[in-house]
């Protein structure tokens, strides 16, 4: 469990992030490190990961990083989540506490990596969000609708959203009713898409490797 409690603040936002990796409401003390444990969250990679993990005393003073993580291979790294702005201007005050962790870290067969809004607020991290809305099945015929989807795209080899729904179904209603379900097979993993690059109806999409060895 975090070995700090995250209190709310007049200059901070506070959030709790639903986990299936911790089987519990992960705590943000800023919404960069709540979208942080969303991309943890959605990382096959991330085993498990800690909030508020350890305390490090260094001198009379002590720091307590934000986020530790184990990863799949067992290796793991201790995260500390800034924006880029704060890292600038308050950099020879946090050096120390840096420094302190990365002696740590190396005593313990652990990485220590600073990470800024510029490395979580990405193209991955909006489409990884609005994938997370089609979480839930939306119509009674879901099953026969992305039978549908995925039949046509291992015919077609590739194709992007507004093609392959415009091949499977002439009417538009139904490719409206058809779009959350091919959002859903994206989100699963069923059907391939680069997510690190935005995702909208021209995006390339191809069969998952897992779906080939099933056909």
């Amino acid at each position: 469990m975090p070995v700090r409690k995250i209190q709310a603040g007049y200059c901070n936002l506070t959030a709790r992030v639903p986990s299936t990796k911790l089987n519990r409401m992960a705590d943000a003390e800023s919404s960069l490190e709540r979208d942080f444990i969303f991309l943890l969250e959605h990382n096959d990679k991330v085993l498990h990961f800690e909030e508020q993990p350890l305390t490090i005393h260094f001198g009379k003073q002590y720091y307590t990083p934000d986020v530790l993580v184990e990863f799949t291979d067992k290796s793991k790294t201790l995260y500390e989540v800034k924006y880029r702005d704060e890292l600038s201007k308050n950099w020879a005050k946090l050096k120390p506490k840096y420094k302190a962790a990365i002696n740590y870290c190396r005593d313990n067969n652990i990485r220590f990596k600073l990470i800024t809004d510029k490395e979580i607020r990405t193209p991955l991290l909006k489409n990884l969000e609005f994938l997370s809305h089609f979480s839930r099945t939306v119509s009674p015929v879901e099953s026969a609708i992305g039978k549908v989807l995925l039949d046509t795209l291992i015919d077609l080899g590739s194709s992007s959203p507004r093609e392959l729904l415009a091949a499977c179904f002439c009417c538009r209603m139904k490719r409206a009713e058809a779009a959350p379900i091919l959002w859903r097979l994206i989100s699963n993993g069923s059907v391939h898409t680069n997510l690190e690059h935005p995702l909208s109806m021209h995006s390339s999409l191809t069969i998952s490797n897992d779906i080939w060895e099933t056909v």
